[in-house]
């Protein structure tokens, strides 16, 4: 067992001198803790490799603080997220994590030490077998998520508490995740599963399949027009010479995925010339790319983002919420989820068990993509709905099947 007060970590120290220590502590994986209660200033990014089991005791507070280079970056991230190189067998848990108005510095402006679309105060990208327990973060800002979990296998979240203006846990590609006992008050997403993204929110895209969300309460507070559950579906087209694209549009080429990284104003750019780099960015005519998917080979780049083996096991819903839960592709000047004439990407075996709406909802779900069932066990709607519509850039399909049980 490593005592992190062993390398320097101290609530005496400075936010520099924190993150040196903190990161001396983890570098080689292993049982690492920090015991005594306080407040510990940290500034920098702690890297975390394989088989490294971090714990905070009761009484002990990690305040976030700017990073002198003027460039943030997440406060905790997997060794392997920079790089697309996997990692495993990584436990964090007892965390509480004052944020201080903290945001992550965006990749695209020149940050080497982001991803973009990484934004995850804890960020895990390329992992297989995560546990989080006991994280508390309370104050999140408009930018960044409390936690991020994106090209992952087996993702277990237990007993956290998250609140503020932005995602609560935020899900890219993977498969094999439970949330429980989780409590909620956010503006934004409580909990997003989103297969495709903004350029910007998400680093990759893909299926996400096998998840039970379950015990989970959304506080009441304020209304708002985000959801508690978001599941954002897409997919991508070929590159071609004079093709059309916008903000976070995706491409494929020479069996690489490449995203437009502009503004989300609905301005047209011709692509004349294709994305060909191997890392980060480049600008070729006046378009700025990025490259995503580090590690796939050609022939396994997935062809849809689509959404599969979903289930909702009692869940109170006390925020007002015009939508408690939103499925669809979108169409808009953030995204193209969809491209005509591409594989239609599909939600697949939703389940909501014991979920009970205590607030003011127009719709326990907004639906507006191609869907096969959505089940209803033992639920108390408090009046609202499933809502379903056409997505008028797909092709016509036929409407999602509600199944209800008691």
């Amino acid at each position: 067992m490593i005592n992190a007060h062993n390398y320097g970590f101290s609530t005496h120290n400075d936010p520099e001198a924190n993150a040196a220590a903190l990161n001396a502590a983890v570098k080689n994986g292993g049982e690492i803790t920090v015991v005594q209660p306080g407040i510990y200033e940290i500034s920098e990014t702690v890297f975390l490799p394989d088989h490294t089991h971090l714990h905070f005791a009761e009484g002990v507070v990690l305040k976030r603080t700017e990073s002198k280079s003027g460039k943030n970056g997440n406060q905790f991230i997997n060794r392997g997220a920079l790089t697309g190189i996997k990692n495993t067998d990584i436990r964090l848990t007892g965390l509480h994590l004052l944020t201080n108005g903290v945001q992550s510095t965006a990749a695209e402006t020149g940050c080497e030490k982001t991803v973009t679309g990484l934004r995850g105060h804890l960020a895990f990208f390329y992992i297989e077998d995560l546990y989080l327990s006991d994280i508390t973060i309370t104050d999140l800002s408009r930018k960044d998520y409390a936690i991020q979990i994106c090209n992952f296998k087996n993702a277990v979240l237990e007993r956290c508490h998250l609140e503020g203006l932005k995602d609560g846990i935020h899900f890219g590609p993977g498969s094999d995740f439970v949330v429980r006992d989780c409590r909620f008050r956010t503006m934004d997403d409580a909990i997003a599963i989103n297969c495709s993204d903004y350029s910007v929110s998400n680093p990759n895209m893909g299926d996400i399949e096998n998840g039970l969300i379950e015990n989970c309460i959304d506080l009441k507070g304020a209304p708002t027009e985000s959801f508690f559950l978001r599941i954002l579906v897409g997919g991508w087209t070929q590159w071609k010479s004079g093709m059309t694209v916008y903000h976070s549009d995706a491409v494929v080429h020479n069996g690489k995925l490449y995203r437009v990284v502009m503004s989300p104003d609905n301005e047209a750019y011709i692509s004349t010339t294709p994305p060909t780099h191997e890392k980060g960015f480049a600008e070729i005519d006046g378009i700025r790319w990025v490259r995503t998917h580090y590690g796939y080979e050609p022939d396994k780049l997935p062809l849809t983002a689509s959404c599969r083996n979903i289930t909702l096991r009692n869940i109170a819903l006390q925020q007002p919420r015009r939508n408690q839960m939103l499925i669809y592709a979108s169409y808009d000047e953030y995204l193209r989820s969809y491209h005509a004439g591409f594989p239609m990407p599909e939600v697949k075996n939703i389940i909501f068990e014991n979920v009970q709406v205590h607030c003011a909802t127009k719709h326990l779900a907004y639906v507006k993509t191609k869907t096969d069932s959505i089940t209803l066990k033992n639920c108390h709607l408090n009046g609202c709905d499933i809502f379903q519509e056409q997505n008028e850039q797909m092709e016509a399909y036929p409407p999602a099947e509600i199944i209800i049980e008691n």
